[in-house]
């Protein structure tokens, strides 16, 4: 029997232990809330008056009434009519730098083209240059002096 009633005493222990740390705990963080910053507090802020609460409420709608003001008496379509300039003036800009830029790349590359065919001593490139040039051609047969009438090449020699 002793046994149990040490089992009992243990676990009433454990249990005043457990209320005392919950008690304990409690206790702190009643302490931390207590001790935490508020934004308010942080900031500066202070609650308005109903005085500055309504001067406030009176400068908001004065606000509103301009801006409602502003956007009435504007000219959307003028302002629509503008921004489509603008737009098409972008575009206009943006296809001549793009042209501009083709003609600047055509101009190196004949440049380079014509730097490469200037090229002396380069026998491939000067035949590459004449080969359909219009001028003189190659005969390919004898001078038709030098030919017999059976088409035979006269060796300098008479029979």
């Amino acid at each position: 029997m002793t046994d149990n009633s040490i089992a009992k005493k243990v676990l009433k222990n454990l249990g005043q232990m457990a209320e005392e740390t919950g008690k304990e705990a409690v206790k702190q963080a009643g302490k931390v809330t207590e001790s935490v910053i508020s934004g308010r507090e942080l900031f500066g802020v202070k609650p308005m008056s109903e005085e500055q609460l309504a001067q406030k409420k009176v400068e908001d709608e004065k606000k509103v009434k301009e801006e409602t003001n502003n956007l009435l008496s504007r000219n959307v379509g003028a302002e629509i009519e503008q921004v489509r300039k603008e737009k098409e003036q972008a575009e206009e800009e943006k296809e001549r730098r793009t042209l501009e830029q083709v003609r600047q790349q055509r101009e190196a590359e004949e440049a380079e083209r014509l730097q490469m065919t200037d090229i002396p001593g380069n026998p491939k490139r000067e035949a590459a240059k004449t080969q359909f040039a219009p001028g003189k051609k190659k005969k390919q047969q004898p001078d038709p002096t030098q030919m017999s009438q059976t088409s035979e090449f006269k060796g300098g020699k008479i029979d």
